[in-house]
């Protein structure tokens, strides 16, 4: 059997309390909550005492930092079960410390990125979630699934409390979707970009299952690793100039030269219809990957984590390999630099190192790197608030005579209430809608406006005013 750690890990302290290695295969995962909202650092703190005679493979803190207690391939204490602790990855997640120990949106999401790099590293491509403790436990995975259990199966307990169990079979569909590529209505999800350069200055992305745009995923997937918003920055404005953040872009030279859509491409790459992937010169991906042993490696890397060559979370884990595995030097400027034009630079000519690296093109790639700094780590708070507040009060003024936006993506939701908290009810399709109300709300800096159909809530962060 073959363990390893999740890269999503952002402390570790081991703690003592563990059986040792194994004696079988993990195929199932365990949530629990840990009645309180603790940092990584202090549930750390209290396995390693000797009198806790405790411990978990992982923690999500309050903030929704991944702390590692007990590696993957070492049997945790934690469900009151040695049966169960010995097949199960176990997770203690911060929760309030009473029922129904509800977990903050931010723990929530990072306990789902979480299964899904467990379930991937361990070769699955479903999460189950049954709900029956007989049927659960007498239920034998196929190689490709893994099982979710609680604690309160094996002893007279709350965990994970209502609030999460309530939302186990939400979890297990909202992570299996994402293994596979999936929306929530189970087409292929997309991110959107513009399909040539000269577009790439208006692009938008959807607020997709995750409640986030691809952007932030991605700034907040560096940001874990690299720590320096310079750093994130100089390199998302490089990804931004190869491919606008698409995972599934085609070199656009080629896109029109052969008449294929990035979609297209890559699934007949998937599906092993089209052979040439490795050597046709073609640039894809995120960083558009064009030489062969590069694409090579890529490719290799997918098939290991049995999922699609365009998947964002696969060449986002590839990146950081590659970073960290061939140009440490360029990890060093990210994470110390002081400007994003230094780091922009050092990505452009030291790990991109495209045919054109003038002084016009350091400069555009070095603003598109400023964007990324003033939208995340800059002014936004007060920009965005700024943003909620004109629009709420234009929106005050003209109640009487409601205003119309376009929506400019695809695979945006509507929600039922005015914040990624709520529920969704279906994808808008891109048009023109009135807008009878705007409110603050989680997951969009502009704010929430409800549609005069009533249908429900939509982001303004994707919407253009008329």
């Amino acid at each position: 059997m073959n363990f390893s750690n999740s890269t999503l890990t952002e402390y570790t302290r081991l703690s003592p309390h563990h059986s040792g290695l194994r004696t079988h295969g993990i195929d199932r995962i365990t949530p629990h909550c840990v009645v309180g909202q603790c940092t990584a650092e202090s549930l750390g703190e209290w396995f390693s005492k000797s009198s806790t005679k405790a411990s978990s493979n992982y923690g999500i803190d309050r903030n929704g930092r991944v702390g590692l207690y007990v590696e993957e391939k070492n049997r945790s204490w934690c469900s009151s079960s040695a049966a169960n602790d010995q097949r199960a990855v176990t997770i203690e997640c911060a929760s309030d410390g009473k029922e129904p120990y509800a977990f903050r949106d931010v723990v929530y999401e990072k306990l789902a990125t979480l299964c899904v790099d467990i379930c991937r590293r361990n070769g699955k491509r479903k999460l189950l979630w049954i709900g029956d403790r007989e049927r659960t436990l007498s239920y034998e995975p196929n190689p490709e699934e893994m099982v979710l259990t609680v604690h309160r199966w094996f002893a007279k307990k709350s965990c994970p409390g209502e609030w999460m169990y309530s939302r186990m079979g939400e979890l297990a569909e909202k992570v299996t979707r994402e293994l596979n590529g999936l929306t929530k209505d189970g087409s292929m999800a997309t991110e959107v970009s513009a399909d040539r350069e000269s577009d790439r200055e208006s692009r938008a992305s959807a607020e997709v299952d995750t409640g986030k745009p691809v952007e932030r995923m991605i700034w907040e997937y560096l940001m874990a690793r690299i720590g320096n918003a310079f750093g994130v920055a100089g390199f998302m404005g490089n990804l931004y100039a190869e491919s606008g953040l698409r995972s599934n872009n085609l070199q656009n030279s080629y896109e029109k030269k052969w008449g294929i859509t990035d979609a297209e491409y890559t699934k007949r790459v998937d599906d092993g219809a089209y052979a040439e992937f490795l050597m046709d010169r073609a640039g894809y991906g995120l960083a558009q990957w064009t030489y062969w042993s590069r694409k090579k490696a890529l490719w290799e890397f997918a098939k290991v984590r049995g999922v699609s060559i365009g998947d964002l979370s696969m060449q986002l884990d590839f990146i950081w390999k590659e970073l960290t595995e061939r140009y440490p030097g360029v990890v060093a400027t990210m994470k110390c630099a002081s400007t994003v034009r230094e780091v922009s630079d050092a990505v452009l000519t030291r790990y991109e190192k495209p045919a054109d690296q003038s002084e016009r093109v350091r400069k555009l790639r070095a603003e598109y790197g400023e964007r990324f700094y003033n939208m995340y780590q800059g002014n936004a708070d007060e920009t965005a608030l700024k943003g909620i507040q004109n629009l709420v009060s234009q929106a005050d003024a003209s109640e009487a005579t409601p205003f119309l936006v376009k929506v400019m993506v695809q695979h945006l939701n509507i929600r039922t209430g005015p914040g990624t908290n709520f529920g969704r009810v279906r994808f808008i399709p891109p048009g023109v809608y009135t807008i009878v109300e705007v409110k603050e709300g989680v997951g969009s800096k502009y704010g929430w406006a409800r549609l005069k159909s009533g249908e429900g809530w939509i982001s303004l962060e994707f919407c253009q005013r008329e």
